[in-house]
């Protein structure tokens, strides 16, 4: 009579951790502050941004023309290039770093456009010198109180974090120059959006803290989940 051999134990399905994370809080805690903490120098920022002789000077100018193009729609095409490049050339590695970096986007405008449509901030043009006018859901519909936080802030800093990110897993030896290189952009991108006078100092932390994070997070949800069905669906197979 045979003997019955012991059923082994299964192992429980692991799941992948939740996509938003205590350290996601306390990143996007650190930068909520420290856009509190810039708001008492908002109207000295305004002041120096709109100084006739940085106004007048053609350097600053080009190269706020440059960025403000850059943070929109600049981020978003180029994303989009990455993923059609992606696709043209079977490269599932060039998709990917388009489709992470357009999710970053996607995610941290949603956040910033609902905060801009309840804060109805007064943009810096709109009200010269008063960087307190707040006034709830104005900004709903009006373009001149969506001022809180920048949106071109925030998508610079979205792709700037998921490219860096999807960088260093698949290019590690690119990520080294273009991670600065990337946030470095994004910050010129904020300081161009003041000099245009279309927002406050602290519109831009919050904007690069939102954009930051969302950015993080995509990342980390898609490591997590690396047969994720947006991945089954959305990008090529490599080419042999």
């Amino acid at each position: 009579m045979a003997l019955a051999l012991p059923a082994q134990d299964k192992e429980p399905p692991v799941r992948a951790p939740f996509p938003v994370s205590w350290k996601d809080a306390e990143r996007l805690g650190v930068f909520t502050l420290a856009a509190v903490a810039a708001m008492p120098l908002d109207r000295d920022g305004q002041r120096l941004m709109q100084r006739r002789w940085v106004q007048d000077s053609p350097v600053f100018s080009s190269t706020a023309d440059v960025f403000n193009a850059y943070g929109s729609p600049g981020v978003l095409a180029g994303s989009a290039a990455l993923y059609a490049a992606g696709w043209a050339t079977g490269r599932p590695d060039l998709a990917r770093l388009g489709m992470r970096a357009g999710e970053a986007i996607a995610v941290s405008g949603m956040l910033t456009g609902s905060i801009k449509g309840v804060a109805g901030r007064a943009r810096p043009y709109a009200s010269p010198g008063e960087s307190g006018d707040f006034r709830l859901m104005s900004g709903v519909n009006d373009g001149a109180r969506q001022s809180f936080p920048s949106g071109h802030a925030t998508a610079a800093f979205a792709f700037a974090a998921a490219m860096d990110r999807e960088l260093r897993r698949s290019h590690p030896k690119v990520a080294r120059w273009a991670g600065p290189s990337l946030y470095a952009a994004a910050a010129l991108t904020s300081l161009a959006r003041m000099h245009s006078d279309n927002h406050w100092a602290s519109d831009v932390v919050m904007g690069a803290g939102i954009g930051t994070v969302s950015g993080l997070m995509v990342a980390r949800f898609h490591a997590n989940r690396p047969l994720h069905w947006i991945d089954r669906r959305f990008l090529p197979r490599a080419r042999r």
